[in-house]
């Protein structure tokens, strides 16, 4: 049977974790608690937190390129903000004025980091949301928003789920695909599961993915990304 060595084990990891943590999928989950605690007790840092945001930026602008379409969305919806408008001192401002707390981090790019906020306060409804991560460009407008709602109940799970692909689906119409049951009928019955819906355009990438993890419940995070190539 294959074995890692002793001394190759801790660098592997570290390897795949830095790679993990460069992408775009899994940058928002590394910024999350749950992620630095994985980091930590694997004794990794993860490299974002040092390097430069340009460098950042155009990691994430080739991964977004493999989920790019072809087409120009007929709309962006983020929540109420505007994509590559928005400012950092904006999207601050509103939090603020509702009394909602957010940290503000600079980890390659900026980030405001945003718990328990009202759905209402973001033109939604439904259970109230666990973390929001607000992505800033180097040029301090808004490139990209991840919403996070954990820890919830089978209906609380739909609830939150049904909202956003509905929203989705009536301001875009049919996603560009689909995986896993999305109606999440079978997700309490299992250990692991997990469903996505799709959007892909030319300047647009909108993602909603449920899933029920060991250890991580029921979770729905929503994903409205600029496709943009930045100037």
């Amino acid at each position: 049977m294959f074995q890692l060595s002793a001394a190759r084990t801790p660098r592997l990891i570290s390897g795949i974790a830095a790679a993990t943590c460069m992408s775009v999928a899994a940058i928002g989950w590394m910024h999350t608690s749950q992620g630095r605690e994985f980091l930590a007790k694997l004794g990794i840092g993860c490299p974002v937190n040092s390097i430069d945001s340009h460098v950042v930026l155009a990691i994430q602008q080739k991964a977004i390129s493999r989920e790019r379409g072809l087409t120009a969305a007929p709309a962006r919806p983020a929540l109420g903000l505007l994509l590559d408008r928005s400012t950092e001192a904006q999207v601050a401002a509103k939090m603020a004025h509702e009394n909602v707390h957010c940290d503000e981090l600079s980890r390659g790019l900026l980030y405001l980091r945003c718990r328990s906020v009202p759905a209402q306060l973001l033109g939604t409804n439904g259970p109230p949301v666990s973390e929001i991560w607000f992505s800033f460009s180097p040029a301090h407008t808004l490139m990209a928003i991840n919403l996070y709602r954990r820890d919830m109940t089978e209906p609380e799970a739909r609830l939150s789920w049904k909202i956003a692909v509905d929203k989705l689906r009536h301001d875009l119409g049919i996603p560009a695909s689909t995986s896993g049951d999305t109606t999440l009928a079978s997700f309490a019955g299992k250990p692991v599961a997990v469903a996505r819906v799709n959007y892909a355009y030319s300047d647009y990438v909108a993602i909603v993915t449920a899933s029920h993890m060991p250890y991580g419940g029921l979770a729905v995070r929503e994903q409205y990304m600029s496709a943009r190539t930045a100037e």
